[in-house]
């Protein structure tokens, strides 16, 4: 693949009133560091892209997802390959840190999953002050992030491997905090805390080599870095994207009879699966350039027999009345998970991230008085997280 720098927009967009040139460039700079001091045995750190193209009636079906992930410990097993773990010892001077991390990588055409298009373990350096994490091996195999070239406020992506290569940049509308890289979560407990990192709707542009062929992908997508220093949890995650551009996110962490499941399969039944108790959950309605609307009960019931994957049936009410229904209609899937041995190698402890992609069907529902259907809105494709296990 010709690996020269991704085709730029075709305008660049202005900065906005929202905030400041230096205040996106702050939190850009934030990037490339995983605040190494907060870390303790139960962090992990994971910098991720979620890509979706334009397609002939929205952003997708195809999906693309690119991940640098790293954790906590001796030894870990991610998706079967095992590698060191985070050394909380490590010396990280000048801005300039270096770890073992796991480069991993899909890409959804609308009905296959390409689980292969990159997945490897390699030496990580990161460094604050050049911007950038780049993980590779010896071969030169692996993923970089970096500050974008082209874009006073953006990022961009190379990716080379076996199964497929990327070179891309992305940026933002920078009107909101939705269309800008924003600070979203920063909590600090004496038990550790988390610190999140959050582009929820950014363009991208590039060149791709992918399993089914080469070509130049533009699209929207979402990009987040976490530094997660608490035992990892269970939680559902879902973030759909209109052909507007409009979001519908939202986030339930919860406890449920799967929080100790060990392995890959579903429960047998829906009762089973479905036994969940969501702890604070929180959904929004995002549209260019309107304020977001908030949904203060939200519910995502996995539904089984429907297909070879479970859907979920999605519900969020607000206070002042809008609401929001429908079904998660997945269409594909890719696993990521975390082993750790512990006790001596004894047991080990296990946490699985399902990524199903979704069609967003039967949508229902009002946001201020305005009736929502596909017919309104058009056809919405998404992601849905649905993690379980507790890596301690």
């Amino acid at each position: 693949m010709d690996t020269q720098p991704a085709i730029a927009p075709k305008e660049k967009p202005a900065l906005t009133t929202y905030l400041t040139d230096a205040d996106h460039k702050a939190v850009i700079d934030l990037i490339w560091s995983q605040l190494p001091e907060k870390q303790n045995r139960h962090s992990s750190s994971w910098w991720f892209f979620l890509l979706c193209p334009e397609g002939p009636d929205g952003y997708g079906p195809r999906q693309l997802m690119f991940t640098v992930a790293a954790r906590a410990g001796r030894r870990i097993r991610i998706n079967d390959v095992w590698l060191p773990g985070l050394d909380l010892a490590r010396p990280v001077a000048a801005g300039r840190d270096r770890f073992d991390a796991m480069c991993v990588g899909w890409y959804c055409d609308g009905q296959t999953v390409h689980d292969d298009f990159i997945r490897l373990a390699a030496p990580a350096e990161m460094d604050a002050n050049a911007g950038f994490l780049r993980c590779q091996d010896a071969q030169g195999q692996g993923i970089t992030f970096r500050r974008s070239a082209g874009h006073d406020v953006g990022l961009s992506a190379t990716v080379c491997a076996p199964g497929g290569a990327a070179e891309f940049e992305t940026w933002g509308a920078l009107d909101s905090p939705t269309s800008s890289p924003t600070v979203s979560m920063n909590i600090e407990t004496p038990f550790g805390g988390t610190h999140y990192i959050g582009w929820r709707r950014l363009n991208f542009r590039g060149r791709f080599r992918l399993p089914t062929g080469e070509e130049t992908l533009q699209g929207t997508g979402f990009f987040q870095r976490v530094c997660l220093n608490v035992p990892v949890f269970p939680w559902k995650w879902i973030w759909a994207i209109f052909p507007d551009q409009s979001i519908f996110t939202a986030y339930l962490p919860y406890l449920g009879l799967n929080l100790f499941r060990k392995g890959y399969r579903f429960f047998g039944s829906e009762r089973l699966e479905g036994a969940t108790l969501a702890i604070k959950p929180s959904a929004h309605w995002i549209s260019p350039g309107g304020a977001p609307i908030p949904f203060d009960r939200v519910s995502a019931t996995p539904r089984l027999g429907r297909g070879p994957y479970p859907q979920f049936d999605v519900e969020a009410t607000g206070a002042s009345g809008d609401r929001i229904r429908f079904t998660a209609a997945t269409y594909g899937l890719s696993r990521f998970y975390i082993d750790r041995p512990a006790l001596g190698g004894l047991v080990e402890t296990h946490w699985n991230y399902n990524e199903f992609m979704f069609r967003l069907d039967n949508l229902d529902g009002q946001l201020a008085g305005r009736p929502l259907s596909r017919e309104a809105t058009g056809q919405a494709y998404g992601s849905f997280e649905y993690t379980y296990g507790l890596g301690l």
